[in-house]
């Protein structure tokens, strides 16, 4: 008895508190999916299937980003018409990369290790004028040990990662989610079809019904086709992030190691 009076003591009342934020989040995408998902079904009952299938799945995207679904699409739209990252520290970091990768040259082997060109020591080297290139002036003055230094390279790297990441899981699932509706609509054409069936059956009874099955397929289709492109586009900046993350930090500590001297210009 005592075993039991114990365990239930170890589950804390905050262990079993949902958290706000989450909760909320969740219902604001589950509202926004019921309200969309019967605006749908309008559209579809009055033949617009590719309205249709279009707003279930902006209310798909809704579901899974809830309050973060305005800034998933401003992201999504940004990112075709910018080569810089999100994040304002990202850019940060890609800007100061882009300054070492000209001093260092720095490629990846086969081996994927970071290689490039030593420095010799003291030597003189010039960053752009950000908060990024300020701390590396300060790291290496200071003579921090690279633990610290891979720590400061994290700060300015998984803010952005984090978005991209969950930005590329949501329009991911959708891309998976449409062909499923696509296919709902054609199972509900090939029902319809099979009880028009009978002795006096004409191809133009059966038309519409045929029509539904394919139209449904093929939206699905597209609107897979479509968030699996935007999808894509975070994913290949994951991609870039995560290499602009890793030759910095080689980077710094070929800086370190070197002991040379930063100017910020």
């Amino acid at each position: 008895m005592s075993q039991e009076n114990n365990f239930y003591q170890a589950i804390t009342r905050r262990a079993l508190t949902i958290n706000e934020t989450a909760a909320g989040a969740g219902l604001s995408g589950l509202l926004g999916l019921v309200a969309l998902g019967f605006l749908a079904s309008i559209f579809f009952i009055t033949e617009n299937y590719f309205v249709s299938l279009g707003t279930i799945s902006i209310g798909l995207l809704l579901y899974v980003c809830g309050k973060e679904f305005t800034k998933v699409i401003i992201s999504a739209i940004t990112i075709f018409f910018s080569s810089k990252h999100l994040v304002a520290k990202a850019a940060y970091l890609q800007d100061t990369m882009r300054a070492l990768d000209d001093i260092l040259k720095i490629k990846r082997s086969k081996k994927k290790d970071y290689i490039g060109q030593p420095l010799q020591e003291g030597a003189k080297i010039v960053l752009p004028n950000n908060p990024l290139s300020v701390d590396v002036k300060k790291l290496i003055e200071g003579e921090k040990d690279p633990a610290y230094a891979e720590f400061l390279a994290h700060s300015y790297y998984v803010q952005c990662h984090e978005l991209y990441d969950f930005s590329n899981d949501n329009f991911d699932f959708v891309s998976n989610v449409m062909p499923l509706f696509g296919l709902i609509g054609t199972i509900l054409g090939l029902i319809s079809m099979f009880d028009t069936l009978g002795a006096d059956v004409t191809v133009e009874a059966l038309s519409p019904q045929l029509a539904l099955a394919l139209k449904t397929t093929l939206y699905g289709a597209i609107f897979s086709s479509v968030y699996r492109i935007v999808g894509v586009r975070f994913s290949q900046r994951l991609t870039a992030l995560d290499y602009d993350y890793e030759a910095f930090v080689k980077a710094l500590q070929t800086l370190m190691a070197s002991k040379v001297e930063v100017e910020v210009e």
